[in-house]
């Protein structure tokens, strides 16, 4: 199972990597929180374009004290404003289902993710694993990130380029 937070989502949404990122990692399961969000940022009808490749799931009754606690662990005194972050996290958490891999960029939700024990990877890593696989090149990596920060996404001018380096580094291994 691959989880995602609301993010990622949007970042491949912005940038048109949806059909990358669903090439690269298959089916997507985000929870009813992060459903919501996409679409109260306006990404509603690229979420129904997506069909089957990405599941709502919903969280059981007794998840949603773990999902206050987990939000609140992220850091804010407002658990709603982590609700997404904190529902993709006990989602991914639950033990009748294996999760592979948790799309999530916020940083302190992915330090709380990394003490679960969670494989983690943010929509800059997805665009890593492209380069690495030669499916895109360093330079529309950079691209879709610029053009994810140009729609609004904060990704900062060090943070593209860091992982813009690192693509230049791996497109030129053997």
């Amino acid at each position: 199972m691959i989880v995602s937070d609301t993010g990622p989502l949007i970042s491949a949404f912005q940038s048109g990597s949806f059909p990358l990122l669903h090439a690269l990692i298959g089916d997507v399961v985000v929870p009813k929180a992060v459903a919501d969000e996409i679409a109260q940022h306006g990404w509603s009808d690229d979420l129904a374009a997506a069909g089957e490749k990405i599941r709502v799931a919903e969280l059981a009754p007794d998840e949603q004290t773990k999902v206050t606690e987990v939000a609140n662990a992220i850091g804010t005194s407002d658990s709603l404003e982590h609700r997404g972050e904190a529902e993709a996290i006990v989602l991914a958490s639950r033990r009748s289902e294996c999760c592979e891999l948790i799309l999530i960029d916020e940083l302190a939700a992915r330090n709380c993710d990394k003490a679960l024990g969670l494989r983690i990877v943010g929509f800059p890593g997805i665009l890593l694993m492209a380069t690495r696989s030669k499916v895109i090149n360093p330079d529309d990596l950079k691209s879709r990130l610029e053009s994810c920060r140009d729609q609004g996404t904060y990704y900062g001018q060090q943070l593209i380029e860091d992982v813009y380096q690192m693509a230049l580094t791996t497109w030129r291994q053997p």
